[in-house]
């Protein structure tokens, strides 16, 4: 197998992970639906936590639900809406429900979502919650409590990009960091900014931390230039602006956008977590479209 094989996006050694959110109420049925749909074309399926801070079911039924369906899950949990307490009673949970795959972030602003009013709990930190994480599996709490039965979690962090990442020092002793609390995994914001995913790269290759890149699908031209507009956030090269004002099937346009970013950002890293954002009905037909 050549090198140009090995980094095709249809190709099943590169990793992709679905992230489907939770339903906003009691009804796991669409949720299910959409997990079963793409079952057996990706890698794995990843259920957020009140992702962009808009109130949504806790993950764990989610994950468990997966389970029943002999769907490996990874759930990711933020430290925005807990304090030490309650993010370690949290994993407990999980963890005696079966889920082995945790995804650790610090969450959004919820001035963002759609409960503005909420406060942020800001006892968690990611270096904190990474600390309860590896006390967790050593058997202990994070009071140095010894634990009827230990966790046995894999562990990813997600991490938001901003529009002037800039690697020093103080970066790549991060990702040493990372690497001595057990994270096996760190998964990139989404960005259509190729540079910024490139300066990664040497140091998970250093650390030997997986890196994963993510694709946000792009609803409109409208919510490019939105974006674009959003202080800290990477803006969307303006090549990409083009080729969604120049298709002829608008309501494609984005679906194409994200897939012909999917073929560069093959070679970088190890896979890409696709970020549906209220199209996840239209995850099948985007794998249909990368050959998956």
């Amino acid at each position: 197998m050549d090198a140009a094989e090995k980094t095709t996006p249809a190709n099943k050694r590169y990793s992709l992970i679905a992230e489907i959110d939770p339903p906003k109420g009691v009804n796991l049925d669409t949720f299910l639906a959409t997990a079963l749909q793409v079952r057996g074309r990706v890698d794995g399926v990843r259920v957020t936590d009140c992702e962009h801070a808009i109130m949504r079911m806790s993950p764990v039924a989610p994950c468990l639900a997966l389970k029943e369906k002999g769907i490996e899950p990874e759930m990711i949990i933020t430290g925005r809406d807990r304090n030490r307490i309650s993010f370690q009673a949290e994993l407990l949970s999980a963890a005696a429900l079966g889920i082995k795959n945790i995804v650790i972030k610090e969450g959004h602003d919820p001035a963002e979502g759609d409960q503005p009013v909420a406060r942020t709990s800001g006892d968690l930190d990611l270096v904190s919650m990474l600390q309860c994480v590896a006390a967790l599996n050593s058997g202990k709490d994070l009071a140095g409590e010894t634990l009827d039965g230990a966790t046995d979690f894999h562990v990813g962090v997600a991490i938001e990009l901003s529009d002037d990442v800039n690697f020093n020092r103080e970066r790549a002793e991060f990702f040493k960091q990372l690497g001595q609390y057990g994270v096996q995994a760190v998964t990139l914001g989404p960005t259509y900014d190729l540079n910024i995913v490139e300066q990664f790269l040497p140091f998970a290759e250093e650390t030997g931390i997986k890196l994963f890149s993510s694709v946000m699908f792009l609803k409109s031209v409208t919510m490019v230039r939105y974006l674009n507009n959003l202080p800290g956030v990477p803006s969307i090269p303006q090549e990409f602006l083009k080729k969604m004002m120049d298709a002829p099937v608008k309501k494609d346009a984005g679906m194409q956008v994200a897939a012909d970013l999917m073929r560069d950002l093959a070679p970088l890293g190890d896979g890409v977590v696709l970020h549906a954002m209220g199209w996840r009905d239209r995850l099948p037909e985007f794998l249909d479209l990368i050959g998956r």
